[in-house]
């Protein structure tokens, strides 16, 4: 499981990840009708393709997997807080930054996408450290 867990995972943060890379005008637009403020846009700009590639390469090397499965978590609490707060009208405004099939769906399907991918990288995280501790009693 915790390679099935794995590859889905390296599938969504690579092609995220790279999405943003290649298509950077166009994520640089949407992002900057965010409500984050001018500020921290050249930052998240530069961190979120970062964060998204570097946990995929931490999740396919199994010394770091751990870390690539808790980078994992961080990343789809935060996306999933936001969305969240869309859904509670918190902002004024309610732009989509993502690309691909979810720019498509509604708000509560991003929610449930997002809740999905973070309950295989719990469960990852999980059966990862249960595997590290079995190999160490043997």
């Amino acid at each position: 499981m915790i390679y099935v867990f794995t590859c889905i995972l390296v599938l969504l943060f690579i092609v995220t990840g790279l999405e943003k890379v290649v298509k950077f005008q166009e994520f640089s637009e949407k992002m900057s009708g965010q409500v984050f403020g001018k500020d921290l846009l050249p930052v998240m700009l530069f961190v979120l393709p970062v964060a998204e590639i570097s946990c995929a390469v931490l999740l396919v090397v199994p010394k770091s997997r751990s870390v690539g499965f808790a980078l994992s978590i961080a990343l789809l609490t935060m996306f999933s807080t936001y969305i969240i707060l869309i859904l509670l009208h918190v902002f004024s405004t309610q732009p989509c930054p993502c690309g691909g099939p979810l720019e498509k769906l509604p708000w509560t399907g991003h929610l449930l996408f997002n809740l999905f991918f973070l309950i295989i990288s719990g469960l990852g995280l999980i059966l990862t450290i249960k595997e590290r501790r079995q190999e160490k009693l043997t």
